[in-house]
């Protein structure tokens, strides 16, 4: 799939979401500038990057100036729905990683002069007691964060190791920074190790947190 990755794709900055491969992103679209992008990819290959808008965002975000983060990920759209207005809703499907080299302009929207990340086919399978562990971890985060039925759930379906962790980095409740840095990471066995130590971070401070202090009546 990343050799298939056009070098311009347009991008599709957000300040709170980070797209993952192999996970499914659906999105509206009602900006013109990005409804001009949909349009746009629908009479092309259909690929849109997504990255995530750095600090200081706000001021510049109407401008396409807004400065991103260099690593995103490229999805290509596989359902849309038009509506009325000129309005989207689209699903992306995550394809490969990408670091941005350069940046255009000279359309309503952005794009971004790519390289994707050279995967060389499907990776070896994680350590037994690595995907062990990040199994113990989901389940005691989703206990924590009162989501254990659905995390359950999740954990029995049957899925290779990198959709499973690319799924956990996507949908378990991190904060868009932290979700960067699980995308940056070089390969897929540092980027489970990293959501390790998130989990256990996350995990340590949920157990050590106060109980809520009840008021009551006189």
């Amino acid at each position: 799939m990343a050799l298939r990755l056009p070098k311009i794709i347009p991008l599709f900055p957000l300040p709170d979401l980070v797209f993952f491969p192999r996970v499914c992103l659906p999105l509206h679209i009602f900006e013109p500038r990005y409804r001009a992008m949909v349009r746009d990819a629908l009479e092309g290959e259909r690929i849109i990057g997504m990255t995530l808008l750095q600090d200081g965002w706000e001021e510049l975000y109407y401008g396409n100036t807004a400065p991103i983060h260099p690593v995103g990920c490229a999805g290509k759209i596989t359902a849309v729905q038009s509506m009325e207005g000129g309005r989207f809703n689209i699903t992306l499907f995550g394809l490969t990683r990408f670091t941005v080299h350069d940046q255009f302009c000279d359309k309503p929207y952005r794009q971004g002069w790519v390289e994707p990340f050279h995967d060389h086919g499907e990776p070896p399978p994680f350590p037994p007691e690595l995907k062990a562990e990040i199994h113990d971890l989901v389940r005691e985060f989703g206990r924590l964060i009162a989501r254990a039925a659905q995390v359950e759930v999740f954990l029995t379906r049957v899925i290779d190791d990198l959709t499973f962790l690319n799924i956990c980095c996507s949908e378990l409740p991190f904060t868009a920074l932290e979700k960067q840095l699980l995308l940056e990471a070089t390969d897929p066995v540092q980027q489970a190790r990293r959501l390790v130590d998130l989990l256990r971070f996350n995990i340590g401070s949920l157990a050590h947190k106060p109980a809520p202090t009840k008021t009551v009546g006189s």
